[in-house]
C-alpha cells in the first residue's frame, strides 16, 4: 500500500486520507480515536450514527475505499465506522452519507429511493442503510435479490422494518429491471403476449390446467389465488391480498367492494442510477512508489500505534513487545478496548503488507495470507467451487456456508483470517471448521523462523489461547482439497440467523473407505461447548472402523455427550439445549452423508435434515382504500405521502440530539452503575477517577439539592442511588469530562463497595415464601369466577416461565441541560417521547432525571471552583 505525506512541518507523523472527496492531513492522531469520533467531533459530519458501538447495528456504516494494486484495482468496502480507528484509514478515501447526495443540492437515486418508498421513520439507522445500499451499487451497479439482502445482514431497523426499505431498493435489482419493473403498463413482459410469457415463464403462455407453470402465473392469477412477484397482471386474488403494494381493479374477494390502493410509490418518479456519474476515486492514493513507503507511528494518551514499512519490521517488533496486539480490522480489539476495559499500549497495524494478503493454489489446496479478509476469502473459495470439481471443494462450500451467517459486510470487510484464528475465540464459527479439516498454520518470528503448525486438538490449549507463542506471528493458513470419498459440512446454531454470535456451531469430516461404508477417518470439532474450540477425539477413535448406517447413531451420540461435557454453572447457561446441539448437528450430518453415499433412502420426515437452508425471495403487502375520485390534491388524507423528515433523514441531514454543535464549556456524563442486583451501598470511592485525564468532578446523590426522587408516573425511584441498590444498571454516581472517551474510562474507575442484602429474591417461589409482592394487587374481574369454574367442562391448568431478555439498545437516549443561569432557568434538548413530562416537571419543581443531574452537575461544578 503507498504512503503519502507521512511528516509533517514539525516533524511529526501525518494521517492522509479523504472524506467525501475533500484532503484530509491530520496530525495530533489520537490512535484511540476512531473514525465515527472524527467524523462526528472533528468534521461534524453527523450523519453516521453511534448505536451499538460494537459493529453490530450498522448505523455507524461508511464507505471506505483503497486502491488495491495487486488487483490493479479500486475497492469499494462497507465499514463499521464505530470499530474503524482512524489510524487505520492513512491512503484511504472515505465516503459518507453526506458526500453522496444533500437536500441542498441532488439527492442520489439510494437516498431517493429509500424516502419515496417510505423506508424511513425514526430514521437514526436510515444513514447506514442508505449507505449499505450505495456500497453495494458501487460493486455491483445491477445487483440482485440475494446481493440486496445480503448487503444489510451488518444493519439493524428499529422501527420502520424491512419491508418498505427493501421495496424501495429492489427497484435496483436485476429482478426488477430484467422485467419492465412495472413502468411499462400493459405492455409489461409478464402480460403474456398471444398466448406465450416472455423471460422463461409459463411456456404456452398457461399451463393446462390453470394453475401457475414454474411459479409464474400466466393470467395473472395463481392457483391458490396469490399475486406472484409482486404484481397479479390482469386478473384477480383470491384473498384480496396485494403483493407489494400492488393490486388489481376489481373485486378484492374479502368483501370490500371498494377499490384498493395500485402503488405505494410512483417507481417511474425514480431518477435513474447512473454509475459514470459516481466520485473518482482520489489519483493521488493511487501512487506505487516504493520511496513512499515509511513507518507511521502515531502516539497518543494511552496508546502507540505503529504502521511498519515491512514484515521484518513486524517481527522485530514482535520480539522486543510480545504482547502488541497486531489489529487488522478492530473488530475483536475493539469490543474488548469498550466494552472489556481491556487496555493495549501498543497497536502494530501490518494489514497493508503483500507478505500477509495473498492468495496461491498448491498441490493440496489454496494457501491464504493471514490479513486476507473474510470477504476475500469467501470471494476466493466461491470462485474455487464453480472452477474445480465437486469432491474437491466440500471444505471450501462449508466455509462459503458458514460465512454467510458470519456477522455482516461490515466486519467481513475488515475481519481477516488470522486474527478470527488468533483470538481463540470458544465460539469461532470458523475455528471448528479449521480443526476438522486439518488445516495447517505457517508462523514466523523474528528468531525462531518459520514453522509450520497444524491446527488439531492441541492448537487452542486454553481459554483464548493457541499454540502460537507471543513472538510469532502468523503469516498465512494452507486450506486443503477434500477426497472424492471425502464428506464435509458445518453448522450453526444462534439465537437469530443472520450476523449473531454462535451458541453452538460443529464442523465434521468424515472419509469413507473406497467401495464400502466403512469410516476410515472421521474429525468432529465443537464451539460453545467448552472455554476453547474443541474436538471430540474419543468420539472419533470410536467411529473408526464402523459401518455408516443407522447402528452408528447410538453409538456416537452417547459418545459425544461423554466428550462435551457442560457443568450447570457453565457461562451462557442453556446447558441441555447446548448438550442437545451437538447431537442433533451429527445426526444432520449423518444423514446428509448418508443421503449422498446412496446407501438407503433417508425418510421423507428427516430430508429437510439433508439441505442448506436458504431464505426465499421477502415479499409483504401493503393495501388500502384509494382516495375517492375527485378529492383535492392537496388533500393529504388517504394518500401514501413521503414523511417530511424522509429526505433530512435519508442524506444525514436530520439533526438528533447527540448530532447538535457541542457548546463552550459543555462536559459529556459518564455514569457510574450498579453492580449488585440488592446491596447496601458502603461507600463509594471517586479518588482514582479524579485524577484521571479531562475529569472535572464527581456527583452522587448526596450533591442533589432538594428531591432526589424520580419516576415516570409514580415518583418512586432514585436519581442516584443513595443507601441501597435494587438492580444491576442503577445509576450510582456520575463523572463529568470534557470527552465521552474520558467520562466513561473514568466512569469505570470509580469503586464502590457493597454489602449483599437478603433475602435473595429470584424466583416467583422466593417472592410467595417472604411475602414480597407489589402492591396494590391488580387484578381483572367479571362475573362470578368460582361458580364459572365449577360449570366448566374442562379446566386446564399449566405454568410458564420466562427468562430475563437481552436488550440491545440501538437509538440510545440522550439529553444536553444548558443552564442559563438567570433564575435557575435551564434549556433541555432531550431525546424523549414524552416532552410534556419533561416540561411539566421542570415547572412544578418535580425532579426529571435530565433537570436533576444538572442541577447536581452545576452544584458540585461551583464548589470544585470556588475551593
Amino acid at each position: 500500500m503507498p504512503e503519502t505525506g507521512t511528516t509533517g512541518v514539525e516533524g511529526k507523523p501525518e494521517l492522509v486520507f479523504f472524506v467525501n472527496g475533500r484532503k484530509v492531513v491530520y496530525q495530533d492522531v489520537d490512535p484511540e480515536m476512531t473514525l465515527l469520533t472524527y467524523l462526528r467531533t472533528k468534521l461534524r459530519l453527523t450523519g453516521a450514527k453511534l448505536g451499538c458501538g460494537e459493529g453490530g447495528c450498522g448505523a455507524c456504516t461508511v464507505m471506505v475505499s483503497r486502491y488495491n494494486p495487486t488487483q490493479r484495482k479500486v475497492l469499494h468496502l462497507a465499514v463499521n465506522a464505530c470499530l474503524a480507528p482512524i489510524c487505520s484509514l492513512h491512503g484511504a478515501a472515505v465516503t459518507t452519507v453526506e458526500g453522496i447526495g444533500s437536500t441542498r443540492t441532488r439527492l442520489h437515486p439510494v437516498q431517493e429511493r429509500l424516502a419515496k418508498a417510505h423506508g424511513s421513520q425514526c430514521g437514526f439507522c436510515t444513514p447506514g442503510i442508505v449507505m449499505s445500499m450505495y456500497t453495494l451499487l458501487r460493486n455491483h451497479p445491477t445487483p440482485d435479490m440475494e446481493q440486496l439482502e445480503a448487503a444489510f445482514q451488518g444493519n439493524l431497523c428499529r422501527c420502520t422494518g424491512y419491508r418498505p426499505i427493501l421495496e424501495g431498493y429492489k427497484t435496483f435489482t436485476k429482478e426488477f429491471q430484467g422485467c419492465c419493473g412495472g413502468m411499462a403498463g400493459n405492455g409489461c413482459c409478464r402480460n403474456g403476449q398471444n398466448g406465450q410469457a416472455a423471460n422463461g415463464q409459463a411456456a404456452n403462455g398457461q399451463a393446462s390446467n390453470g394453475h401457475a407453470v414454474n411459479g409464474q402465473a400466466t393470467n395473472g392469477q395463481t392457483s391458490n389465488g396469490h399475486a406472484v412477484n409482486g404484481q397479479a397482471t390482469n386478473g384477480q386474488t383470491s384473498n384480496g391480498h396485494a403483493v407489494n403494494g400492488q393490486a388489481t381493479n376489481g373485486d378484492t374477494g374479502n368483501g370490500w367492494n371498494e377499490d384498493v390502493s395500485k402503488e405505494l410509490f410512483q417507481v417511474s418518479e425514480f431518477q435513474p442510477l447512473d454509475p459514470t456519474q459516481e466520485p473518482i476515486f482520489p489519483p493521488e492514493l493511487m501512487k506505487t512508489k516504493s520511496s513512499e513507503q515509511t513507518t507511521l507511528k502515531f502516539v497518543g494518551e494511552r496508546v502507540t500505534w505503529i504502521k511498519p514499512a515491512t514484515f521484518k519490521e513486524v517481527l522485530e517488533l514482535k520480539t522486543k513487545i510480545p504482547h502488541a496486539k497486531l489489529v487488522i480490522g478492530n473488530s475483536e480489539i475493539g469490543v474488548e478496548v469498550k466494552f472489556k476495559n481491556c487496555e493495549y499500549p501498543l497497536i502494530i497495524a501490518p494489514g497493508h503488507l503483500p507478505e500477509i494478503n495473498f492468495h496461491r493454489y498448491t498441490e493440496h489446496g489454496i494457501t491464504f495470507g493471514a490479513g486476507c479478509t473474510l470477504t476475500y476469502l469467501n470471494d476466493t473459495l466461491a470462485e474455487a467451487i464453480h472452477d474445480l470439481p465437486e469432491h474437491q471443494t466440500r471444505l471450501f462450500a462449508a466455509i462459503v456456508e458458514m460465512l454467510r451467517w458470519f456477522a455482516g459486510h461490515q466486519i467481513r470487510n475488515v475481519g481477516c483470517i488470522g486474527g478470527n484464528i488468533v483470538t481463540a475465540s470458544p465460539i469461532s464459527d470458523l475455528n471448528p471448521i479449521f480443526l476438522s479439516a486439518g488445516c495447517t498454520v505457517t508462523a514466523m518470528s523474528h528468531q525462531g523462523g518459520s514453522r509450520v503448525v497444524k491446527m488439531d486438538h492441541a492448537f487452542f490449549p486454553c481459554y483464548r489461547k493457541t499454540a502460537l507463542t507471543p513472538e510469532e506471528v502468523m503469516v498465512s493458513l494452507d486450506v486443503p482439497f477434500t477426497k472424492e470419498n471425502e464428506y464435509f459440512l458445518a453448522y450453526k446454531q444462534a439465537k437469530r440467523r443472520d450476523d449473531d454470535i454462535a451458541i453452538v456451531n460443529a464442523a465434521f469430516r468424515v472419509q469413507i473407505e473406497e467401495g464400502t461404508d466403512i469410516i476410515q477417518d472421521i474429525a468432529l470439532s465443537f464451539g460453545g461447548m467448552a472455554p476453547t474450540s474443541v474436538m471430540a477425539c474419543n468420539t472419533a477413535n470410536r467411529l473408526i472402523g464402523l459401518k455408516w448406517d443407522n447402528d452408528l447413531l447410538p453409538e456416537a451420540c452417547s459418545c459425544l455427550e461423554d466428550d462435551l461435557p457442560l457443568p450447570p454453572s457453565v457461562p451462557g447457561g442453556m446447558v441441555e439445549f447446548r448438550r442437545t446441539l451437538t447431537t442433533s448437528f451429527f445426526f444432520k450430518f449423518f444423514l446428509s452423508v448418508q443421503q449422498r453415499l446412496n446407501l438407503k433412502d433417508v425418510p421423507p420426515p428427516y430430508r429437510s435434515a439433508c439441505s442448506l437452508y436458504h431464505r426465499e425471495p421477502p415479499h409483504g403487502a401493503q393495501m388500502y382504500q384509494e382516495v375517492p375520485e375527485g378529492q383535492a390534491r392537496e388533500d393529504a388524507v388517504g394518500r401514501p405521502i413521503m414523511h417530511l423528515s424522509a429526505l433530512k433523514q435519508v442524506t444525514g441531514e436530520a439533526v438528533y440530539t447527540d448530532d447538535m454543535p457541542p457548546i463552550q464549556g459543555e462536559l459529556y456524563l459518564g455514569l457510574v452503575l450498579s453492580k449488585k442486583a440488592h446491596a447496601k451501598i458502603v461507600s463509594i470511592d471517586p479518588s482514582e477517577a479524579l485524577k484521571m485525564p479531562g475529569v472535572e468532578t464527581f456527583v452522587s446523590a448526596e450533591d442533589v439539592p432538594g428531591s432526589n426522587i424520580t419516576g415516570p408516573v409514580v415518583l418512586d425511584e432514585e436519581v442516584f442511588a443513595s443507601e441501597k441498590v435494587t438492580c444491576v444498571g442503577q445509576v450510582v454516581g456520575a463523572v463529568l469530562a470534557d470527552t465521552q472517551a474520558h467520562a466513561q474510562r473514568a466512569a469505570k474507575a470509580v469503586v464502590v463497595q457493597y454489602e449483599d442484602l437478603e433475602p435473595k429474591i429470584i424466583t416467583i417461589e422466593d417472592a410467595i415464601l417472604h411475602q414480597s409482592f407489589f402492591h396494590p394487587i391488580n387484578k381483572i374481574e367479571k362475573g362470578n369466577l368460582e361458580e364459572a369454574f365449577e360449570r366448566s367442562d374442562q379446566i386446564i391448568e399449566g405454568e410458564l416461565r420466562i427468562g430475563g431478555q437481552e436488550h440491545f439498545y440501538l437509538e440510545t437516549c440522550a439529553a444536553i441541560v444548558v443552564p442559563h443561569g438567570e433564575d435557575g432557568e435551564m434549556e433541555i434538548f432531550c431525546s424523549t417521547q414524552n416532552p410534556t413530562t419533561t416540561q411539566v416537571e421542570g415547572l412544578e419543581g418535580r425532579r426529571c432525571e435530565a433537570v436533576s443531574l444538572a442541577q447536581s452537575v452545576l452544584l458540585q461544578l461551583t464548589k470544585c471552583r470556588n475551593q
